[in-house]
């Protein structure tokens, strides 16, 4: 077995280093390689990264342009060989040495897809609650169009085999992805685990990138996963 954690990256230069250095330290118990997919950062973060060197399981993928946190994603899940593919995010809000507990369900064979669930069993927290109730409104919405029980649709920590992730056949290209890839398991009905995680919310100050635009891109990814067409296989 084999695990492939996504990073995409635009403008970390402040915690990038760090959060590679705290992904490596973690004993997962099997082999992992660090997917770091820059969009085109312009604060020295492309610089730091390619000033590392030779790093064991470090595979960096520049991008020329800004494209977008979901078209990060999907250009590191096209270029994972692992077994398990997930998604980690280049800040500090979340906690590298978790991830075990969320590999765990997986291993053991109880599920195929895991999720980091930053308010399960926790509540809010030290969330800005603007943030919060935004989150809350939009887990919610899926919830009730897909007959879920979740409690964080949105956040970063998600898990899954490697087979299961290539067949969502993803489309956005922007913090929407994160909806997405929750509506597409959901409507193929991948049963998800949520694992109750640590978060240390940062601000805008801080570099947070989240907006009221966002939230907007969000329910309109759910929507249109929940009422597109499917599509049957191709005939021969």
């Amino acid at each position: 077995m084999k695990l492939s954690i996504v990073i995409p990256v635009r403008n970390e230069v402040a915690t990038v280093a760090t959060l590679i250095e705290r992904v490596r330290e973690v004993d997962c118990g099997m082999p992992k390689e660090l997917i770091v997919v820059d969009g085109a950062s312009t604060d020295g973060t492309r610089e730091l990264l390619l000033s590392l060197g030779d790093v064991p399981g470090l595979v960096l993928v520049l991008e020329d342009e800004a494209r977008g946190k979901g078209r990060a994603v999907r250009t590191g899940f096209e270029r994972a060989t692992g077994d398990i593919v997930m998604v980690q995010d280049a800040d500090l809000e979340l906690n590298p040495s978790e991830i075990p507990s969320l590999l765990a369900p997986i291993l053991e064979g109880e599920t195929a897809v895991v999720f980091g669930s930053r308010f399960k069993e926790r509540g809010r927290g030290t969330a800005p609650l603007v943030g919060y109730l935004g989150n809350m409104v939009l887990t919610w919405t899926a919830n009730a169009l897909f007959l879920a029980h979740l409690s964080d649709i949105l956040t970063c920590y998600k898990v899954m085999r490697a087979d299961v992730a290539a067949g969502l056949a993803l489309r956005c290209d922007g913090f929407d992805i994160d909806a997405e890839i929750t509506c597409r398991l959901l409507r193929e009905g991948q049963r998800i685990v949520e694992v109750p995680i640590t978060y240390e919310p940062r601000g805008v100050d801080d570099g947070k990138k989240l907006t009221r635009r966002v939230g907007w891109s969000v329910l309109q990814a759910i929507l249109r996963v929940r009422f597109a067409p499917r599509v049957g296989p191709a005939e021969s």
